[in-house]
């Protein structure tokens, strides 16, 4: 697989950008909160994230209606440019300029993340495409291991200004790197170019009336209206749980890390074994272990709860990714990942906010088992929808009226 020129171009941009992305991320939550020095502001930066996902719809057409190298290169550059805007915060009266910077970040990972699944789909065979996304979600476990301290030490040691510059060039790096993918563009008819509102339809119509695609978004859907309480809980976890300093999240969330890269190497080979939707229920069912683990206020199994829940965030990803991709056409690609991962962020951002205030008056415990609970029900049912090994069916062209 790694003999593909454009793969290995892809990745090392997939590298840099993530980097880049994930370091951006702290660095300027940590700066939200100097400038401020209110933990509230570090979260509405976290927000304006996440609110983008609203609109990746909308991105999916442009993804489909213009070249998708370009759209790439595009939007990593458009991304240096306005972190540069970072040289001109001073001060708390800049604090808006630097949430204007994370909300152009949250608009650029809905371009760039589909792109770049529509261009993995078109430069490797699709008995290799678990394999690929299961690479970049290793390398994603790889900077996930390294952006926390790289991301906050930078700030220490240069402050947020230098860090701007320096999220910048690894957008105009992995802007660079794409100029080596060599990509065969889906042809479009100018006759079936329409009206945004169609072309929008088109994707949400695939998502929702292919059953595998429809079963697996709800069944994730669903799920991350649960799993996003985690965010909150692993301070609980911690604290009340395991009576370890707050610190302890560090290390919990390195082997989460860790969990990530072991299953994006293993997550081909699984794939070929079970099918890639079946690969989304192992990832649900994996999040139930992890949620019951939690409940032991035992280190060691704090440990593989972390590591488990780290196989999970692969393997419903990998899962996703390709379930969309093999089924279907490539001139709907960008329109369907948009619209496939737009329904599944938006209701982790929810759960995120939700299990924020619901464990202020909810005893963690009691959240863990709702998540238990939950997911358990969602892999149950995404189980006896597909069967193991069920195969996609040859994706038709979007003109045709049976492409459902």
């Amino acid at each position: 697989m790694l003999r593909s020129r454009s793969l290995r171009f892809l990745l090392l941009g997939q590298t840099l950008s993530s980097l880049g992305d994930r370091a951006l991320i702290i660095a300027f939550g940590i700066w939200a909160k100097e400038l401020t020095g209110s933990d509230g502001a570090a979260g509405v930066a976290f927000f304006f994230v996440a609110f983008p996902t609203l609109l990746a719809p909308f991105a999916g057409v442009v993804i489909d209606r213009y070249p998708r190298r370009r759209v790439f290169l595009f939007a990593n550059l458009i991304m240096a440019g306005v972190l540069l805007l970072g040289l001109l915060v001073h001060g708390s009266g800049q604090l808006w300029l630097l949430y204007l910077i994370i909300l152009c970040y949250g608009f650029s990972t809905i371009f760039i993340d589909p792109t770049q699944s529509t261009i993995i789909a078109s430069i490797v065979p699709k008995s290799e495409l678990a394999d690929a996304n299961g690479l970049l979600q290793t390398v994603s476990g790889g900077v996930r291991l390294l952006a926390p301290l790289i991301g906050a030490g930078l700030f220490t040691v240069v402050g947020g200004r230098a860090v701007a510059v320096i999220d910048a060039a690894t957008f105009v790096m992995a802007a660079l790197c794409v100029l080596g993918v060599r990509v065969q563009e889906p042809q479009r008819d100018a006759a079936t170019s329409t009206s945004w509102r169609q072309e929008i339809s088109e994707g949400l119509r695939h998502v929702f009336r292919a059953a595998a695609l429809r079963d697996v978004v709800l069944a994730l859907a669903l799920t991350m209206l649960v799993m996003g309480f985690s965010q909150t809980l692993i301070f609980a976890i911690t604290d009340e749980g395991l009576h370890r300093p707050v610190a302890f999240v560090g290390v919990l969330s390195s082997v989460q890390g860790v969990g990530v890269i072991t299953a994006g190497f293993a997550a081909g080979l699984l794939a070929r074994r079970v099918g890639d939707v079946r690969v989304v229920t192992m990832g649900i069912a994996c999040l139930t272990l992890a949620a019951l683990l939690y409940l032991v206020p035992h280190v060691a199994t704090a440990v593989g709860a972390a590591f488990v829940f780290g196989l999970a965030v692969c393997w419903t990803t990998v899962g996703l990714i390709t379930t969309v991709q093999l089924r279907t056409a490539p001139e709907l690609r960008g329109r369907a990942l948009g619209t496939a991962m737009g329904a599944v962020s938006l209701p982790q951002t929810i759960s995120i906010a939700l299990g924020a205030g619901l464990s202020v008056v909810v005893d963690y415990r009691v959240l863990l088992g709702l998540m238990a609970g939950v997911t358990a029900a969602c892999a149950l049912w995404l189980a006896w929808r597909v069967p193991v090994g069920a195969a996609a069916t040859e994706p038709r062209p979007v003109s045709d009226p049976a492409a459902d």
